[in-house]
């Protein structure tokens, strides 16, 4: 049985793993998960057999910090003798890259969910974060992609190594489970504690409050369709960050405390997602945005940036709508349309379903995976190429 560490800089990212090491448990692999025990959830962990490594990880860039976490995950991966590590997020991209090799694992990869560096960032960031994933580069064996438009950018900074497509998906079993069983009475119990009326139509935007999110775009495309003497909607927030405090304060200043609320972070978004008429996301760029793709296996419609990773998942005037980064007006009018029409709201979730069924699905994903392994292992047992 080939073991594998799959490590991330903290256990928030759990929930976007486990799904997919559950499948490759049964595909005969052995999972470890390595991650800093910030934001873990025990709840969500006792659903699943892995076994757990905490290491202090700092998101942020700090030389002695970023030495300790190598040193540790280096002595833990020489002490569990991994044959695969497989890294996920920036920083543990970083470290955990350097660990494997330094304890000598026979293969190290990396899955990019979205690359640290994009247009529209500073010059001193953007070209901070393309050399760290440089360097990042030399210490891996080949790096996985979730959208198709990073592997351009990866086969740039790093030519020598191989690139994969990994896409994302859901597990369309499990969340068809979860559909069915939140009631009728569970919804009008949910919208009566956030006091929303049986005719306002809810619209549920789940994104952390950081600037990459940009919940002050949102809030300005909130605001437009207020002006347009709409009342008959509810704008959920449904997050954490360090922004939060900002953000509250923002709808406080433009006068939308009656039609957009902080609801915080859910450990259980499902009965929102079922709750929502409408699914908005108005980041300046993504990976593969899991909120898109839960919401459109729940058949709800999408209006989202037309930026990297959403517009691989949203197609535009079929599964949702995907309107320019910063362009108000069209946020607004997209959204007071959406709200508007039920027909076509039906039409895109629909077709959003249908697009998950197809091409969105955990199963997917983990057969990529698991052929990536296959064939980086037989490179390093018989020193071939491929």
């Amino acid at each position: 049985m080939i073991k594998v560490a799959h490590v991330c800089t903290s256990s928030y990212s759990h929930k976007i793993l486990v799904d997919k090491l559950a499948l490759l448990k049964q595909k005969g692999y052995e999972i470890h998960l390595v991650s800093s025990e910030e934001g873990y959830n025990e709840a969500l962990m006792q659903n699943y057999d892995f076994k757990l490594h905490f290491i202090p990880m700092n998101r942020q860039i700090h030389v002695f910090d970023d030495m300790v976490s190598i040193f540790r995950m280096t002595q833990l991966f020489r002490k569990e003798k991994y044959q695969i590590v497989h890294t996920h997020t920036a920083k543990a991209g970083i470290i955990g890259r350097m660990a494997g090799r330094l304890a000598g694992v026979p293969v190290v990869v990396h899955t990019s969910h979205g690359l640290p560096f994009y247009e529209g960032q500073s010059k001193l960031k953007y070209y901070t974060y393309r050399f760290l994933e440089k360097i990042g580069a030399w210490f891996c064996d080949a790096i996985a992609s979730q959208n198709r438009e990073d592997m351009k950018k990866i086969e740039q900074y790093a030519p020598r190594q191989r690139v994969y497509y990994e896409g994302n998906g859901v597990d369309l079993s499990k969340l068809d489970d979860r559909n069915n069983h939140i009631s009728c009475e569970q919804l009008t119990a949910l919208k009566n504690r956030l006091g929303i009326p049986n005719d306002q139509k809810v619209i549920l935007v789940g994104a952390r409050f950081e600037p990459v999110k940009d919940h002050f775009f949102l809030l300005e495309g909130i605001k437009r369709v207020k002006e347009q003497h709409r009342s008959d909607f509810v704008c959920l927030l449904a997050g954490d960050g360090p922004l939060r405090e900002q953000i509250q304060q923002q709808i406080k200043d433009d006068h939308l405390s009656d039609v957009v609320k902080i609801i915080g972070f859910q450990t259980d978004i499902y009965p929102y997602i079922k709750m929502a008429d409408l699914i908005v996301l108005t980041s300046e760029k993504e990976g593969v945005p899991r909120i898109i793709m839960e919401a459109m296996a729940f058949s709800k419609p999408v209006v989202a940036t037309n930026v990297l990773g959403t517009r691989e998942l949203v197609v535009d005037g079929e599964t949702g709508v995907l309107v320019e980064y910063k362009n108000v007006e069209q946020l607004a009018s997209s959204i007071h349309m959406m709200l508007s029409d039920e027909r076509k709201r039906r039409q895109f979730g629909n077709n959003g379903r249908r697009r998950i069924e197809e091409s969105f699905t955990e199963e997917i994903v983990v057969e990529r995976i698991v052929s990536m392994y296959q064939q980086l292992w037989q490179v390093k047992k018989t020193g071939a190429s491929i």
